[in-house]
């Protein structure tokens, strides 16, 4: 059975146990701009997963449960990555703690590929139903029962979860013209914008802006895709605009939609999640004129 995922897969069921009106994790960032977090599987020792909004559910890496954390991973699935397909294979009724918050009747699936230093992946899904806040500038991820009372310093965008995914508006600037629409919100990705080739030349980007590097990307399952970054003049998103950000053109396209951003874009804003409402609050950090990472 095919399952549709954007680097990782979806997870089915899952419970939570009790929490209190916020509760505060610490993360870190490496140096691929992915959020890192300190979890503990079953009863494994400590392992870093990455914090991954354009997803759902656990990954874990095979080598991870070949070296810390035997799972029994009797069933798989034909996955769909943005590279191609793979074999994934899973694990039910396992538990998840981080900081006290603990998950049970998890499925734990495996892939090939996560941050750099990390165990594994979670998505947003665990928090479903909560207020999730991102705060750069202390390093935290803080849950909510309820919206903080700083909100009314951040600016508010809608926000769609679209087959696992959370999506934002942002416009891409070119000269005088402006391309519009609903872009992943891929903390998983540690670029700052990757588009699907068929949009660059729809709008002609890449023949109207200068290239900067060739490089490769692999997928969570060890496909390689093979980029193109150029230089874009603007972005506009959450009221903010940012001038001179690298933007990556795959070589070919893929059945997963590529209208990226990416965390180390995205890094710049801190964040509220109200996934009661399906609305987003963003505002801008200390880390706006932190220098872009360029992949050579």
């Amino acid at each position: 059975m095919k399952k549709l995922i954007h680097c990782m897969l979806t997870l089915i069921s899952f419970g939570v146990i009790a929490q209190s009106q916020s509760d505060t994790i610490a993360f870190t960032l490496n140096r691929q701009s992915n959020i890192c977090i300190k979890a503990r599987i079953n009863n494994s020792d400590t392992l870093v997963l990455m914090f991954h909004s354009a997803s759902t559910g656990i990954t874990l890496l095979n080598e991870t449960v070949a070296k810390k954390l035997p799972l029994n991973l009797d069933k798989s699935n034909t996955v769909q990555t943005w590279g191609g397909t793979a074999e994934s294979r899973y694990s039910k009724g396992n538990s998840m703690t981080i900081n006290g918050l603990k998950w049970e009747n998890m499925t734990i699936y495996t892939n090939e590929n996560s941050g750099e230093g990390t165990d594994g992946k979670f998505g947003h899904d665990l928090f479903a139903g909560k207020i999730v806040e991102i705060d750069y500038d202390k390093k935290q991820l803080i849950v909510h029962q309820n919206l903080p009372k700083n909100r009314n310093t951040f600016a508010k965008s809608g926000l769609k979860i679209i087959q696992g995914t959370i999506y934002i508006e942002a416009s891409l600037s070119i000269g005088e013209d402006v391309y519009t629409d609903d872009f992943m919100f891929h903390t998983g990705y540690g670029g700052s914008i990757l588009l699907d080739p068929k949009i660059g030349e729809k709008y002609t980007m890449q023949s109207r802006l200068k290239t900067i590097s060739t490089s490769e990307l692999r997928d969570s399952y060890n496909n390689i895709i093979k980029i193109e970054t150029k230089q874009l003049p603007q972005i506009s998103i959450g009221g903010e605009s940012l001038r001179e950000v690298p933007v990556s053109f795959a070589a070919q396209s893929s059945q997963i939609p590529m209208k990226v951003l990416g965390n180390d874009l995205l890094k710049r804003f801190n964040v509220i999640f109200d996934f009661q409402k399906n609305e987003m609050y963003l505002k801008i950090n200390h880390l706006r004129d932190t220098p872009f990472a360029i992949k050579k």
